[in-house]
């Protein structure tokens, strides 16, 4: 296994080099904007890799094994790291100091650009929707969705976010491996940095602490009634305060277009459809999830959604001719 594989695996090598190469630049741009952020960072997401890895790599790989070869899914395993081990610890600590840089650079637009596109964003969305789509959201849905939306956007969220690249890290498809990483790679540049330094905004449930306005007053007093209003809530006070302190913190920085939670969650939808068809049922429900739950709760603008779906339907698709 291991010796066919090495041989069907070399035209991808070059490729994933280049990726690394760009990570490691990305990476060393955002070090030089902001030493102190971008090492806190990265410390920060080191430790929290540290401590889930072990756990998603032994329910991760064990259940990958077991579907695998159910007859002997140990000597899988061990052919699998055999394998994988080596290449998957490198792209993990590539993707360990891409995340750092992503982060630093989102904490580091907001204090360099003023949220200039949030006015034009909220208007387009009224004149799409026929008015703020929070409101109608917030009119059909049900308490038990809720619950169901804020877990899916909080807890789910951050197990898929370090999740899938660690599975994508131990794929033996060279081809849908090296896919992926090219296009979370260039999700995180072009949408995470690019597009977000062009469209500055902070999202409905910034907007009046941003621009000393009432416009989604009835948002901010919605939220404290509904499932999970209170902890976005308070995970929004927590941005505000690390925003308006200039401090970096884990998890920092304030950006509504495009949203990168609809754009990752869509992604890893892409990628489990081109896996498994079943899984990839999944994950188009879960990033639909994520799309009702990003306007739900106030984060983003329905526009935010629209543009990373756009975005990374339009990545995917350049991704595969690099593949």
């Amino acid at each position: 296994m291991a010796e066919a594989s090495v041989a069907a695996e070399r035209p991808y090598i070059n490729v994933e080099r280049r990726i690394a190469v760009a990570a490691v630049a990305y990476a060393a741009a955002a070090a030089l904007s902001s030493w102190d952020a971008f090492a806190f960072l990265l410390g920060r997401y080191a430790v929290t890799q540290f401590l889930a890895l072990p756990v998603m790599l032994v329910s991760g790989l064990g259940i990958a094994s077991a579907i695998a070869r159910p007859s002997a899914p140990l000597s899988y395993l061990r052919e699998l790291l055999r394998e994988r081990a080596i290449g998957a610890a490198w792209i993990v600590a590539i993707f360990c100091f891409a995340i750092a840089a992503f982060s630093t650079f989102k904490f580091q637009i907001s204090a360099w650009l003023p949220f200039f596109a949030d006015r034009f964003l909220a208007d387009l969305d009224e004149l799409i929707h026929f008015g703020q789509p929070w409101r109608q959201l917030h009119a059909i849905t049900p308490d038990w969705v809720a619950i169901v939306i804020g877990f899916a956007y909080g807890p789910i969220w951050f197990v898929q976010w370090f999740g899938f690249p660690l599975f994508a890290a131990f794929l033996t498809n060279h081809k849908l491996r090296v896919r992926y990483l090219a296009a979370f790679s260039a999700t995180l540049l072009l949408l995470g940095t690019v597009l977000r330094a062009a469209a500055a905004s902070a999202g409905p449930i910034f907007y009046n602490r941003a621009f000393a306005s009432d416009r989604f007053a009835d948002l901010m007093e919605a939220l404290p009634s509904v499932p999970s209003g209170q902890e976005t809530l308070s995970t929004a006070n927590y941005l505000f305060a690390s925003y308006a302190s200039d401090e970096a913190v884990f998890g920092v920085g304030i950006s509504a277009m495009p949203s990168i939670h609809v754009a990752i969650a869509f992604l890893n939808a892409l990628f489990l459809s081109a896996c498994n068809k079943r899984l990839g049922i999944i994950g188009w429900i879960y990033a639909g999830m994520i799309l009702f739950g990003s306007v739900y709760l106030g984060w983003h603008y329905a526009v935010d959604g629209y543009v990373a779906i756009i975005g990374v339907l339009l990545i995917w698709r350049w991704a595969q001719t690099v593949a």
